[in-house]
């Protein structure tokens, strides 16, 4: 008989999940984040990964506070994966939680008019909260995903997406379809933008190129949705979500909108760099980034 390593890969992450379930929801967050931390993301080369990113972003950053910024994105991200099994308990954490910011009227008034609002945000804190936050305010909120690798995996990963938050479409041309559909049809949906898109052009982001999909702004400007920013980080007692809807970015050009939400995320980033998802490729490899770099000077 054949051995299935993605059958096994998903029964221990099923057995983690349910041991780790077994436990009250404040412990079960801080263990699930000490094991993804401390084990987990050593051994996987995840610490590395992020260390080796954030000497990219912060070159004189001394070694010890790169270690450690690396080793808290591993436990946030720990966190946030548990938490996504345990969206009632979450949905309930999150009733006391601060919600506010400056786009929470222009958020209201185009519910009440029907309009279409694409929210906006980057791999920050849990960036699964602020549906659950909008679930709680009776507005469920569409969102995309990239399908794993893993079948079996995927199969309860997008189960998990879309209990107490609203449906999940994939990436792919069909799901886009439905995705924007969605959006015509006067709903509200999620979009995260901050990973590497090698098929658009370089936009600065903490003082280093990379390439960004503008896709996001040009359905908004498909739609007519409002482009609104919203960003979850964790509060100090690192289990607690405080969520902040920022003014929306108006309508211009796509370029200019998605260089916006660049500029609102590196705000975020300065602010909360233990909690973005250092482990991204976001920027690319040396040899890929010289050659953008090389391309760049050829086409001025």
């Amino acid at each position: 008989m054949r051995f299935n390593t993605d059958k096994a890969s998903d029964v221990l992450i099923r057995f983690l999940v349910a041991a780790a379930r077994l436990l009250p929801y404040r412990a079960r967050v801080r263990a699930f984040g000490v094991v993804t931390g401390y084990l987990v993301a050593p051994l996987a080369g995840y610490t590395r990964k992020a260390m080796a990113n954030l000497h990219l972003a912060f070159p004189d950053m001394p070694r010890a506070e790169t270690r450690r910024i690396a080793r808290a994105v591993a436990v946030n991200f720990g966190k946030n994966i548990i938490e996504n099994y345990s969206k009632d308990d979450m949905a309930r954490a999150l009733q006391t939680a601060r919600i506010d910011g400056a786009g929470l009227a222009a958020l209201h008034q185009a519910i009440a008019d029907k309009r279409p609002v694409l929210l906006m945000s980057g791999h920050i804190g849990n960036y699964e909260a602020f549906r659950i936050a909008m679930f709680n305010m009776g507005y469920p909120v569409a969102g995309l995903y990239r399908p794993a690798a893993n079948p079996y995996f995927n199969r309860h990963y997008v189960e998990t997406l879309e209990q107490k938050a609203g449906p999940a479409f994939a990436q792919d041309r069909r799901g886009m379809l439905g995705f924007i559909r969605h959006l015509k049809n006067g709903g509200i949906a999620a979009m995260l933008f901050d990973v590497r898109a090698t098929m658009y052009d370089d936009i600065d982001f903490l003082g280093l190129p990379a390439p960004t999909s503008t896709a996001a702004a040009e359905i908004a400007l498909k739609t007519g949705a409002l482009f609104l920013p919203v960003f979850t980080h964790r509060g100090p007692d690192g289990v607690s979500h405080e969520v902040t809807f920022e003014a929306p970015i108006p309508p211009s050009t796509a370029l200019e909108m998605t260089v916006e939400m660049s500029r609102r995320l590196e705000t975020q980033v300065l602010r909360y760099p233990d909690q973005w998802l250092w482990v991204h490729d976001r920027w690319g490899s040396k040899k890929l980034r010289e050659k953008r770099a090389a391309k760049r000077s050829a086409q001025k």
